[in-house]
């Protein structure tokens, strides 16, 4: 789960922890004007609770599961051959290890959504700043990915293999310390809060408009981890559609489609989530007034914070396995696990994973686009 955003089903968190007294009524009380919103919100609805409780946390194990098999796959086939992996599969590399520690973060969030926060403060201020780093590394390798497949593509660029890897490492080290001086800060304002029998963890001072990281990071998380690479990957990829479709290979063409359904396929997951949390942001700030969202916004952002990760799972399927040579790796180690016969295997064609030409390294890529 984000930390600071609202929870379905609880108290909301500006609530003070002692429910004898006036202090237990929110902050912002007086600016309530809804007819029964804030008594709805006290006394909750019985269904609410089943559904947080039961079915957020089986949506969440499932995409556990799947997203933890579908990226230790590509990490493992990536691993697997190392002397021959190129630029793009060395993002990959990065990107499978970036959605992994994320999708480590979800047992803990599965958790929490059944019995609240029982790991204690000092595992609630890692986990948050693991979860938000990742996130951001995820995105923002997203967007390197697109840049590589520009060059590679629109440029026809080769370079010597050891100067590409090296350039591609370090490209990727970068990003991994920005998105690391971007989670910092949530070592220091996260912590465990009680609200009646459930604890939760959340950021310390957790009334919006006075807590300017919480400001922050929100802007942060729509502009580094959606804005940024949305534009990035917008920009290159219909570079790439734009060559692409004045060549009349079939090749070029699957690779179209590809690149339509990479970009597509991000803006579907994380656009719904992100127009969530503006909303919320801009009903923090009471420039929207309207009761209906107050209550909806909670559960709007559990669900579509639900679907973004679902791109944890989808990443494999659009940056590895549709290529030629990623289908034959996974048979191969699937095959060996005795998960397929062996006849299976002879059916699909070999692709070879080194290139000697320019031309030869672009169709290369273009395969596995």
């Amino acid at each position: 789960m984000v930390p600071g955003v609202p929870v379905p089903c609880r108290f909301p968190v500006e609530l003070y922890a002692d429910p004898e007294n006036t202090s237990y009524l929110p902050k912002n009380y007086n600016d309530y004007t809804c007819e029964n919103s804030f008594s709805d919100y006290l006394q909750g609805d019985e269904k609410c609770p089943k559904v947080y409780e039961v079915v957020i946390p089986i949506l969440y194990s499932l995409v556990f599961v799947v997203g933890t098999v579908g990226n230790s796959l590509v990490l493992y086939i990536l691993m697997r051959n190392h002397r021959s992996r190129s630029s793009t599969d060395n993002f990959l590399l990065h990107l499978a290890i970036a959605d992994l520690l994320m999708l480590i973060t979800f047992p803990f969030a599965i958790t929490e959504a059944m019995v609240g926060w029982i790991f204690g403060d000092y595992l609630c201020k890692v986990v948050g700043a693991i979860s938000i780093l990742n996130f951001y590394c995820s995105s923002l390798l997203l967007g390197f990915i697109s840049i590589d497949r520009y060059l590679s593509i629109i440029y026809a660029i080769r370079t010597f293999r050891k100067h590409s890897i090296k350039a591609v490492h370090f490209s990727c080290i970068i990003v991994w310390i920005f998105c690391f001086l971007l989670s910092l800060p949530n070592i220091f304002i996260l912590g465990t809060h009680q609200i009646d029998n459930y604890t939760w963890c959340t950021y310390n001072q957790s009334h919006f408009p006075s807590n300017t990281w919480w400001q922050v990071g929100r802007f942060l998380n729509h502009i580094v981890g959606f804005l940024l690479p949305m534009i990035i990957m917008t920009v290159c990829y219909s570079h790439i559609i734009a060559t692409l479709c004045r060549s009349q290979r079939r090749e070029k063409k699957k690779a179209v489609r590809v690149a339509i359904i990479i970009t597509g396929v991000f803006f579907l997951c994380w656009t719904p989530f992100n127009v969530a949390v503006f909303l919320d942001t801009l009903n923090q700030y009471k420039l929207i007034d309207s009761c209906e969202l107050q209550y909806n916004l909670p559960v709007a952002i559990t669900v579509t914070e639900l679907l973004g990760y679902v791109h944890c799972c989808l990443n494999p399927l659009l940056y590895a396995f549709v290529g030629a040579k990623f289908r034959n790796d996974a048979l191969k180690v699937l095959k060996h696990a005795g998960c397929f016969k062996s006849k299976l295997l002879n059916r699909v064609p070999s692709v070879s994973r080194k290139s000697s030409t320019t031309e030869s390294e672009c169709r290369t890529v273009i395969s596995s686009i």
